[in-house]
């Protein structure tokens, strides 16, 4: 056997075109590790901003209704224009985070939401519960929501341990089900309460 087979001969660079080589690299690595960090970090921001962002859903235009009444004098008539309030849904600026910020309930009803994180230095035992009006829904200690009577309300969630720290949750009652499917699978629009 005959080993005189050819190889291609190396080629030999200086030590500045290595120097080069090895900043570019360098340069490359450092670049790649930057672009990771900004992509984690911007992931990160629109996550929160999913979790506790509002919904569209509840930005029906508001409806003025008006009354008229015919007096015993019919050359006269009265008109009476009552404004509906428009309050455009609040994001949930607590450190409070729920499974749900909305419920939909048909009378008799009971719905629980749950909390998944609690401001810092609360926990489940600095939970307060109040309903806006008891006419409607009320709500126990832990939360289970118990509809009343058709309308719609908030519940108010408050921390013991920070009363700065609230969120609302919206309950709209239906007295036949036409509020939705009773089942709370509503949808997700985060509030605070008004002060």
């Amino acid at each position: 056997m005959d080993n005189n087979y050819s190889q291609r001969p190396r080629k030999r660079i200086t030590r500045e075109t290595a120097r080069k080589r090895q900043l570019t690299a360098l340069f490359v690595i450092a670049f790649l590790v930057l672009l990771f960090v900004i992509l984690i970090a911007k992931g990160c921001s629109s996550d929160k901003s999913k979790k506790g962002g509002s919904s569209d859903k509840d930005t029906k235009p508001k409806t003025t209704s008006v009354t008229t009444t015919a007096p015993v004098d019919s050359s006269v008539t009265t008109t009476t224009v009552t404004p509906e309030a428009t309050t455009a849904p609040l994001v949930n600026t607590s450190g409070f985070e729920l499974d749900r910020y909305s419920v939909y309930l048909n009378v008799g009803q009971s719905e629980m939401p749950y909390v998944q994180k609690y401001p810092a230095g609360s926990t489940e035992a600095d939970e307060r519960w109040s309903s806006t009006d008891t006419t409607i829904a009320t709500v126990d200690g832990i939360g289970n929501i118990t509809a009343l009577a058709p309308g719609e309300c908030y519940v108010t969630l408050k921390s013991a341990a920070d009363p700065t720290q609230e969120v609302n949750i919206k309950v709209t009652v239906a007295d036949n089900g036409n509020a939705g499917t009773g089942n709370g699978a509503g949808t997700v629009e985060g509030t605070t309460a008004a002060q």
